[in-house]
């Protein structure tokens, strides 16, 4: 994570500073991102409310539903191995398949520090996901089911392989509660546009094999799609990106690091960046959040795909995906993440094709339909 500096820009500076969150690669420089999906009428969006709405929990037994409400899955642009074994973007014709239930019955919980932030403790963020390549860290991610990670779309590129790690806080050893995935498949939003103004900036990356949960990997809840995070709700950012962006190194941070935020809501973000830019073109758009801390903490690159999480009744949900900002810890600068809830019809819709197609999962998909009140916990 960064730390404060730098000073107002005019516009013609922005597309040059306006940066995704992501790692530079062993050569120096980050590939290029793949080539814009064919884009079909984008399924985010929807109602909203405010804090007290809930979160995807289930309780049971170890068979547990997953989402609340049907959703039509939209088309969906996955990058998956070729036959070099290099991934290569494809239009999916056919859903993603996975052997077992998708959510677990507990999530959000833990047994228990970014720029101008602090090293984490164990088992804080058991969510914390380091996706690499090569083993070297590029992105952050988390944890959201046994075999499934959100990340960003601008963290995937079409001709590598992934491998996510899971259950450390340090980079560059593996403690014995780590463990190293390979990635099977990942989907990236049909929608998400690299150029210019970063939109749709997320993704659903497929582990090879389920993970099983311990005190220091657990799955982090998600939001209802009406839920909206208030402006003023104190949240946290996690990750192995730059501790001041005035590093030029390329390498991640040693430690897990945490940084608190306080949330703004998109509309009085693009406000405050378009006085700092000096436009009248907005910057920050519906399905973004931002987050923002006086004392110059924020995320930086590294950390992009990262969870943005907060606490609420007792229980952590992640309200956004690390994205992108200018500089990093600027002073009227926020950092932008994409808002999570705002894609939870494009995330279940994934999740449910997936399941759909393993006639395993057939009795837990039934399960789908019932009441919120019968699913969710207390």
């Amino acid at each position: 994570m960064a730390s404060p500096g730098g000073g107002s820009l005019g516009l013609l500076l922005w597309l040059l500073l306006l940066r995704p969150r992501v790692a530079g690669t062993q050569g120096g420089s980050a590939p290029p991102p793949p080539s814009p999906a064919p884009t079909s009428p984008s399924s985010s969006g929807g109602g909203r409310e405010g804090p007290g709405a809930s979160v995807w929990r289930a309780e049971g037994p170890p068979v547990t539903p997953g989402p609340q409400e049907a959703a039509a899955s939209p088309q969906v642009v996955a990058v998956t191995p070729g036959a070099s074994g290099s991934y290569r973007a494809v239009a999916t014709a056919k859903p993603l398949t996975t052997a077992k239930p998708l959510f677990p019955a507990g999530c959000g919980q833990r047994s228990m520090r970014i720029v101008g932030g602090l090293p984490a403790a164990e088992r804080k963020w058991p969510w914390q996901v380091s996706l690499q390549i090569n083993d070297r860290h590029m992105c952050g991610g988390s944890l959201i089911a046994s075999r499934w990670v959100l990340t960003a779309a601008h963290c995937i590129f079409g001709h590598v392989e992934y491998t996510a790690k899971l259950g450390d806080i340090v980079m560059k050893s593996t403690s014995r509660m780590a463990i190293e995935i390979p990635v099977q498949d990942i989907v990236v939003h049909q929608d998400y546009n690299p150029i210019g103004l970063i939109e749709n900036d997320i993704a659903l990356v497929l582990l090879e094999f389920p993970v099983n949960f311990s005190s220091h990997i657990q799955p982090v809840c998600l939001p209802k799609k009406a839920f909206m995070v208030q402006t003023g709700t104190e949240c946290w950012v996690t990750g192995w990106g730059k501790l001041d962006e005035a590093d030029k190194s390329k390498e991640s941070s040693e430690w897990l690091q945490e940084a608190e935020l306080n949330i703004i809501r998109y509309e009085k973000c693009n406000t405050m960046l378009q006085t700092e830019m000096e436009t009248t073109s907005d910057v920050v758009k519906e399905g973004t959040v931002c987050g923002y801390s006086t004392q110059g903490k924020d995320a930086c690159q590294g950390d992009s795909g990262g969870p943005l999480v907060c606490e609420l009744n007792a229980t952590w949900v992640q309200v956004g995906i690390v994205s992108w900002g200018i500089g990093c810890g600027r002073k009227n600068y926020p950092g932008v993440y994409t808002e999570v809830s705002f894609y939870k019809d494009w995330v279940i819709g994934q999740l449910s094709q997936a399941r759909s197609w393993d006639s395993a999962g057939f009795f837990p998909l039934l399960c789908l339909l019932l009441p919120l009140g019968v699913l969710v916990a207390p």
